[in-house]
């Protein structure tokens, strides 16, 4: 029996416990003697291999290369990539990985033997964290009605998006016309796209429902306080512990279970509502949002708690699929063109061309001039997004876990043991290639190419690769590009101190940002 049969078993053991109030207090214990127990299995049962493949060189046995890894880990990966090649191990995250790059990821993300889902879950269990416990269903869910639902009304849902964005940015800071000072366009962003996302979501009564917003605002931050990129923890080479970790947090933490109230209490008197509706008058228009989509997905299903935490599950994935993401990516581009404010010039040139070839009226209302269309007719604006993104500081990323019984062989003849993790070495694929330049903001890079901010690529890695390469990246990449319009028709944004891109922790930019109304 191997280490990952039996830890396995261990944390299922765990979880399989009917525990009543007091009970819970004996978790602890419990789960710190599984901690030990594995712990002392791994040493004793643990042999590694190297499958035809070079290794990072490493003396401590349990944090491997991981504190040189963060320290700098833009040096780390070039420093090793330039030594090992393309396929290498490294010993971080408390375990052993495989690091890929160049053709080779292309290999992991199209082989169904790898799982991106099982990979992302052992280091951070996004699903048990928010008390979902049925994860492998509900991602097929999520997968499947963004692309038959969302995707293909992108169209119909752009002015209500672009509306909505316009609404959260006064609410943070109103018309603007007087220069206004924020410390980081986090807060500013995130308000816009939870506004924008909660009318696709849940509709356009609810999007305006304060502590829906403040959920889906906050949620993120609250789940993601646990992840190990913020709080480091010796547990994440245990992934059947950290999944004990993740179980007991979602499942007795207070702070998750009145998050999920808080939604319940909103959602169940309008799925009430809308069903009311359309028993007694079968052409009742039905609001366009996936809260219908999912109502209507099984009409004759009864309306009892286990359909309502359905709903919310489905939710609440889909707010951690989006909002926190799209935010971030928006602030990437915007800080980026911080740091060459002329863009926002040129930017401005094409978007008034535009506007002007298609007859639309520049000082119109924007939910009236940014539509679908309009947008995909500025190559510049969509090239700044696609270069931005391109030159975020991400490293080893997109872990994929070799869900089979056997080895899984590369094309290079290095063989990927049952259980193992592969890295994609994301930093290399977007800084080599046959331009000498990867490395440089050059803003329209993309014009004049068929090479669209939503394409995915061996050298764009932004949204994964395949058929599995994330299914809402159009969505996310038209609420950007909107964001990004809006600001450069309507304000003017300064970064007196300057950005600051940081190599280690998230990566993201930070820098105080000066906002003030255009003049006409």
């Amino acid at each position: 029996m191997d280490l990952t049969t039996i830890t396995n078993q261990l944390s299922g053991y765990v979880k399989n416990i009917n525990l009543n109030s007091q009970q819970q207090q004996k978790i602890g214990v419990v789960t710190a003697a599984t901690l030990v127990s594995a712990y002392a299995l791994y040493k004793q049962f643990s042999k590694e291999k190297d499958y035809g493949c070079p290794t990072v060189p490493y003396t401590d046995s349990v944090k491997g290369s991981e504190e040189e890894y963060r320290k700098d880990p833009r040096a780390f990966v070039e420093k090793w990539t330039e030594k090992l090649g393309p396929v290498y191990r490294v010993h971080i995250f408390g375990r052993m990985h495989t690091v890929v790059s160049g053709k080779y990821a292309r290999e992991v993300f199209m082989n169904d033997d790898f799982n991106f889902v099982t990979a992302t879950l052992k280091k951070f269990d996004v699903f048990a964290l928010a008390g979902i416990f049925d994860s492998d269903t509900m991602n097929e869910v999520i997968r499947k009605t963004i692309n038959q639902h969302l995707n293909p009304q992108l169209k119909e849902y752009t002015p209500r998006v672009v509306k909505n964005l316009a609404i959260g940015f006064n609410e943070i800071l109103g018309d603007a016309t007087e220069p206004k000072e924020i410390y980081h366009l986090y807060p500013l962003l995130n308000r816009m796209v939870t506004r924008a996302s909660a009318t696709i979501f849940v509709g356009e009564e609810l999007c305006k429902d304060e502590s829906i917003l403040q959920v889906m605002q906050g949620i993120t931050a609250k789940i993601g306080q646990y992840h190990p990129r913020v709080n480091p923890t010796w547990l994440t080479g245990f992934p059947s512990l950290m999944g004990i970790y993740f179980w007991y947090i979602g499942k007795f933490s207070t702070e998750i279970k009145n998050v999920r109230n808080t939604l319940k209490s909103a959602l169940i008197p309008e799925i009430k509502k809308r069903k009311e509706n359309a028993e007694k008058d079968p052409n009742w228009q039905r609001p366009t949002d996936m809260l219908q989509q999912l109502i209507d997905s099984d009409p004759s299903t009864p309306l009892n708690d286990t359909f309502y935490e359905k709903v919310l599950n489905f939710l609440l994935l889909l707010v951690f699929a989006s909002i926190h993401t799209t935010t971030e990516n928006g602030i990437i581009v915007l800080y980026r063109l911080l740091q060459k404010p002329e863009i926002f010039d040129d930017l401005l040139k094409e978007q008034q061309q535009v506007l002007a070839e298609n007859g639309l009226d520049p000082q119109g209302p924007s939910e009236d001039v940014f539509t679908c269309d309009v947008l995909k007719k500025m190559p510049k604006l969509d090239s700044v997004v696609r270069e931005s993104l391109r030159l975020r500081n991400q490293f080893y990323e997109l872990p994929h876990t070799n869900i089979r019984n056997r080895n899984v062989v590369l094309s290079n003849g290095v063989s990927i043991p049952p259980d193992m993790d592969v890295l994609i070495n994301v930093w290399h694929n977007h800084h080599e290639g046959e331009e000498t330049d990867l490395g440089e903001f050059k803003p329209f890079r993309y014009v004049d190419t068929r090479y669209p901010a939503s394409k995915v690529a061996d050298n764009y890695l932004v949204f994964g690769e395949g058929k599995h390469a994330c299914p809402g990246r159009w969505l996310a990449i038209q609420e950007i590009k909107t964001v990004v319009a809006m600001m450069v028709r309507e304000y003017k944004l300064t970064a007196p101190e300057g950005v600051n891109y940081p190599m280690t922790g998230s990566g993201l930019p930070s820098g105080k940002v000066i906002i003030e109304k255009r003049t006409i």
